[in-house]
């Protein structure tokens, strides 16, 4: 059973052109430094195309193997210490691009995953 924990947030009045740029980064930065992300499956970023007044929201998927990955990756990063102090840097949520009261984070869990169908 995978576990994915979904962050999503509104984009910030007038920095849309910033909140690509510095998601681009982002992602770049993850890619570069895969390493520090042992617990991470998969990392996947996506945006609500057609949902009324959710239309434009913007989501992060992260996907774990287990609950317990999930916490070991948190409790290694907390405080961004050490390498993570880097990646603090090029987190665009202190990069005040995002509505923060618009942010919500949950964990989802997979069910019957043996009858997923992937290409």
């Amino acid at each position: 059973m995978s576990i994915f924990e979904v962050e999503s947030w509104q984009v910030a009045e007038g920095k849309s052109e910033a909140h690509e740029k510095a998601m681009r980064e982002w992602l770049k930065w993850v890619n570069e430094h895969r390493e520090l992300f042992p617990e991470w499956k998969s990392v996947r970023y996506f945006s609500k195309y057609i949902a009324g007044d959710e239309t434009g929201r913007h989501f992060i998927v992260w996907e774990y193997e287990s609950l317990a990955s999930f916490e070991t990756y948190k409790q290694r990063r907390a405080n961004y210490q050490g390498p993570y102090a880097e990646y603090k840097k090029v987190d665009p949520y202190y990069m005040d691009v995002f509505i923060h009261s618009t942010m919500k984070n949950e964990l989802w869990k997979s069910l019957e995953e043996d009858l997923w169908e992937e290409k």
